[in-house]
């Protein structure tokens, strides 16, 4: 009896062994098809690309990874290609699909090609009359993995600067897209920051709560030391009067001398100052997250006025001749007259509101979240939507 009840105990370990192992293998299997099905399945993160005008077309990435060109005049999608990333395998062998690259920063076109960089760390050089590209990787040496670029490439004298989530500025040859620095410029902290040009000198912020000054032919440090803030600077700069405005994490806004990287003064608010401003006759158009827009004296910092916004501002708004053109996070669309510095709502998309915004003869054009494209009359206030969508 002793013995039958351990031949019964045995093969009932062995059973529950067998068992088990072939719960695990399942398992196993199930972890592979679903990794392989998601990494087929993922998408990139979605982007904010604002557009940017050549001639009568509007050059925008879509937040499907595309580049889109809108013929202005017609009102409709005139051609679109997809940046491609690498696909790259997983830890079980799962081969993914190419998956699209998103676009955060506006396009730059010079002459026959649109420039723009993407989420995988590559500067892209696309053909507007044949659709061909090249592309150039970022990164520091051969073997670092690419960073994604976040802000826009600003191109000037045949160079391409952009900075990248790396923490460093670099610059190529907008033809040949290869390096032209001898070392890329390194900053502490990621770059957000889309750079800006004057004269021989670049601006552009950093996470690492600096402002800094290069001189565009070396990549070398031009002022002693960086503008140093309380707060990560991912703003883009602007420059007037050979003043540059930035604004930080910190909530302040800040005018530097461009010549010697000092304060000349600050303005605080109840948030962030996301949005690129605006400078029209000595006055600075600042909207902010704490959903005021703040209107200053440009030489002495001084508040002029304030206007409730009703909603946080992280799109860049637009001078269209003497009216500033803003748009809120949850889609409402103003007119500002500069003059009076009266609001008028132009309309109520009711769609999120990211991307900076365009305007060309008489017409705004705001990109909104859900990749839809709108055509509003800065006059009437009225509205046509261009479809860009894949099919």
């Amino acid at each position: 009896m002793l013995k039958l009840m351990m031949k019964i105990d045995k093969r009932k370990r062995v059973w529950l062994f067998s068992t088990a192992i072939l719960i695990i293998i399942l398992c196993l299997f199930g972890l592979v098809f679903s990794g392989c099905a998601g990494i087929r399945g993922q998408t990139a993160p979605g982007g904010w690309s604002g557009g940017t005008v050549a001639g009568n077309m509007l050059v925008l990435g879509s937040m499907d990874g595309r580049i889109v060109s809108v013929n202005m005049t017609a009102g409709r999608l005139e051609w679109a290609e997809t940046l491609e990333a690498e696909p790259s395998s997983s830890l079980f062998g799962c081969t993914p699909a190419s998956t699209a690259v998103a676009i955060y920063g506006s396009p730059v076109v010079v002459g026959d090609l649109v420039y723009v960089g993407g989420y995988n760390g590559r500067v892209y050089a696309i053909s507007t009359s044949t659709r061909l590209s090249n592309y150039q990787y970022l990164r520091k040496s051969e073997k670092a993995a690419a960073h994604p670029i976040i802000g826009g490439l600003i191109i000037e004298s045949g160079r391409i600067y952009t900075g990248s989530s790396d923490g460093y500025v670099y610059a190529l040859d907008a033809v040949s897209l290869d390096y032209v620095w001898e070392e890329a410029f390194k900053t502490e902290g990621r770059i957000w920051s889309t750079p800006v040009i004057n004269g021989d000198t670049l601006f552009i912020g950093s996470f690492d709560k600096k402002l800094y000054a290069i001189d565009t032919a070396t990549g070398k440090a031009k002022w002693d030391e960086p503008f140093e803030t309380e707060g990560s600077i991912a703003a883009t700069p602007v420059v007037y009067d050979n003043t540059v405005y930035v604004s930080s994490f910190d909530k302040y806004l800040y005018a530097i001398d461009a010549t010697s990287g000092r304060e000349k003064w600050k303005f605080e608010a109840d948030n962030w100052f996301w949005a690129k401003p605006v400078i029209y006759n000595n006055v600075i158009y600042a909207g902010c997250l704490d959903g005021w827009l703040y209107i200053l004296n440009a030489g002495n910092g001084n508040e002029i006025q304030r206007i409730d916004m009703g909603n946080p501002v992280s799109s860049s708004p637009i001078l269209a001749g003497d009216r500033i053109i803003i748009a809120t996070e949850i889609g409402g669309v103003y007119v500002i007259d500069a003059g009076s510095n009266l609001k008028k709502m132009l309309v109520s998309l009711d769609e999120k509101v990211n991307a900076a915004l365009v305007a060309n003869k008489g017409i705004v054009y705001v990109h909104t979240a859900e990749d839809n494209l709108y055509a509003i009359d800065i006059q009437s206030g009225a509205k046509t939507e261009i479809k860009i969508k894949s099919e």
